[in-house]
């Protein structure tokens, strides 16, 4: 499964949404802030060999605990140090001064470093919090204090390094941001009531160069940057991401409607090509698949295939004028089938017009793989001087959705099904 990447704006649902999903892909690994990340280092240290021993040798008495949250990438030692649990003072204050974010590093720096993570990144699998936008974002605009014309030049630059198509990425805009923000000042309190959470975000923008330059210490300062900061991200997605975004509005979102979405855009992970001779025997299975049955209704036998207003589909397929067939292939197995012919079928309107048929197995369902393939199948038809194409569907059959979306519609119907039209 490809990466998924979540963002959005403090206060956005992003965690819950981590959680819920996480849950739906158990396989996938996970990775928060302050977990160790093969692309991000929000709360992690990145730091030298002789750094990582000092920090050894100064604390011993929990040396096994810094070790088992330690990963070495080349000559850099990343420490997840605020997932260490102890009590000596100082010690997750003295290791954030190892962090790269908050200026810690020059523009030049931190630019080498985060592109560098994200163009070696080339697995699959995980679910990253945050590591595209949050930190990287404030640091550029808290920090480095850059333009918006040079952050959008930033994300220009970083996105062309990053192998897009290994990502989903997931973006839930705050249209009510004043009112989620003032939700979670309330919700993230101590046991007696302060507002930790909003201090802290307060203090974050105030005693940055940023807030400093321009006095910001209030509620409306930190909302006025955050509807900034969000507005600048909806630019960069718009314009840089396209079909590998998903935008949702923050809190209010379907997880099965997500979910379908997300299996669309792994749409990637396929290839359309023409069936080949030797594998025109594949169509009996699609045809069997093609099939529509009913909730609660027992599947027919697979011979059922054998009645002759069936067979018509595929009897002697590539012998006649028209006959064409195109596949989608999964790591080199066939999953799904569009095909047509001139044929006196359910669906026939007139002589000479190609009737449709399409179908794909159960689990390669709902990933966009049938639009991708009936939307080619009417180009080549196009191409090859055809007006129009037809089609038979049951009313029930979810699929009616799905023709209407590459352009058929309803010419006709009886008690069950409809005749569809697509004119090219």
């Amino acid at each position: 499964m490809k990466n998924i990447l979540i963002e959005g704006i403090q206060g956005s649902g992003k965690s819950t949404f981590v959680q819920r999903i996480s849950k739906e892909y158990p396989s996938l690994c996970v990775c928060r802030e302050g977990d160790y990340s093969p692309i991000d280092l929000a709360w992690c240290t990145w730091m030298s060999g002789k750094e990582y021993e000092a920090v050894l040798e100064k604390y011993d008495a929990i040396r096994d605990d810094i070790i088992s949250n330690t990963v070495r990438e080349e000559d850099h030692y990343i420490i997840s140090y605020t997932k260490i649990i102890t009590d000596i003072p100082g010690f997750h204050k003295d290791l954030e001064k190892y962090e790269i974010y908050n200026g810690r590093k020059s523009l030049q720096e931190l630019k080498e470093i985060v592109f560098t993570r994200f163009q070696n990144y080339k697995e699959k699998g995980h679910l990253f919090e945050c590591a595209l936008f949050q930190n990287i974002m404030e640091e550029l605009m808290l920090f480095q204090m850059l333009s918006d014309e040079e952050i959008i030049a930033f994300y220009r630059e970083l996105l062309q390094v990053i192998d897009l198509e290994n990502f989903v990425f997931i973006y839930f805009n705050s249209e009510c941001l004043e009112e989620n923000i003032r939700i979670i000042q309330k919700e993230r309190c101590d046991d007696a009531g302060h507002a930790i959470w909003y201090e802290l975000m307060l203090g974050y923008l105030k005693h940055s160069p940023y807030g400093k330059k321009h006095g910001c210490d209030n509620f409306c300062d930190l909302l006025a940057h955050l509807k900034h900061r969000q507005e600048l991200e909806l630019f960069i997605i718009k314009k840089f991401l396209g079909d590998n975004a998903i935008v949702l509005p923050a809190k209010k979102y379907d997880l099965k409607e997500v979910i379908s979405m997300m299996q669309y855009v792994e749409k990637n992970n396929y290839a359309i090509r023409y069936l080949q001779e030797s594998e025109y025997g594949l169509l009996d299975d699609f045809l069997y698949e093609a099939i529509f049955i009913p909730e609660g209704i027992a599947a027919p036998p697979k011979d059922i295939i054998n009645a002759p207003e069936l067979q018509v589909y595929v009897k002697d397929f590539g012998k006649q004028e028209g006959d064409m067939c195109l596949v989608a292939e999964v790591d080199d197995k066939i999953v799904g089938a569009v095909w047509v012919r001139i044929m006196d079928d359910y669906g026939h309107i007139e002589d000479g017009v190609p009737s449709f048929a399409i179908s794909l197995y159960k689990e390669y369902r709902g990933r966009g793989i049938g639009t991708s393939l009936m939307k080619q199948m009417l180009a080549e038809l196009k191409k090859k001087g055809y007006q129009k194409t037809s089609l038979a569907v049951q009313k029930e059959n979810y699929a009616v959705r799905m023709y209407k979306k590459v352009g058929f519609k309803i010419m006709s119907e009886n008690a069950e099904e409809y005749i569809m039209v697509c004119v090219l």
